[in-house]
């Protein structure tokens, strides 16, 4: 009976063992394919991430750009970036004097030469240069030398350092204030800054 049954059952049994082998391949073979289909996905993802990134800082280095070309082209029209404006200072401190109408003024402006305070160091690119200018100023009172350094603040959008100021009487001080003549002189040595960016 046992040989009866073992022929009656051999048939299916290896029906059943080849279709175990069809289906472990087909396993295998399905897993081996998510695997790549996964690690494909994986490496998009991080590919459109990085060029999410990449533009982002391209839009953002756009953007700073554009702030700083805007910055750089309202300096260069103002005069601090570029050559020095000679010419522009001196009108300048005529327009502010028309307002106040110093007693006397007198300026020399002197050869341009690099500007160098303590603890101040520029971008290798960039070169800082100042040109002095004295001026010699008959005044009514101490105010005038104010009035006269904001009224060439708010007349030049140039930059203007002060570098030293002295200033004498020339009445007695017993004598009191004369309204049509100097009173005090002072003489002052101020920098006009021009930058050249290379």
């Amino acid at each position: 009976m046992s040989k009866v049954d073992w022929l009656y059952l051999r048939r299916p049994l290896i029906i059943l063992g080849v279709a175990i082998l069809v289906s472990a391949t087909l396993i295998g073979a399905g897993y081996y394919y998510e695997t790549a289909q996964q690690a494909a996905y994986d490496k998009a993802v991080s590919e459109l991430r990085s060029t999410h990134k990449r533009y982002s800082d391209l839009v953002r280095d756009l953007e700073l750009i554009e702030q700083y070309r805007s910055l750089y082209n309202e300096y260069k029209a103002a005069g601090l970036v570029g050559d020095e404006r000679r010419l522009s200072w001196v009108e300048s401190l005529q327009s502010a004097n028309q307002v106040l109408r110093l007693p006397t003024l007198t300026y020399s402006l002197q050869p341009q030469q690099k500007f160098a305070r303590p603890g101040f160091k520029p971008k290798r690119d960039v070169s800082v240069k100042s040109s002095p200018m004295v001026l010699t100023m008959g005044l009514l009172h101490e105010e005038d030398l104010f009035a006269l350094l904001e009224g060439l603040r708010l007349s030049i959008a140039s930059l203007l350092t002060v570098d030293s100021c002295s200033m004498s009487r020339k009445t007695a001080i017993t004598r009191s204030l004369d309204t049509k003549r100097e009173n005090l002189r002072a003489t002052c040595t101020f920098r006009w800054v021009t930058i050249d960016a290379k």
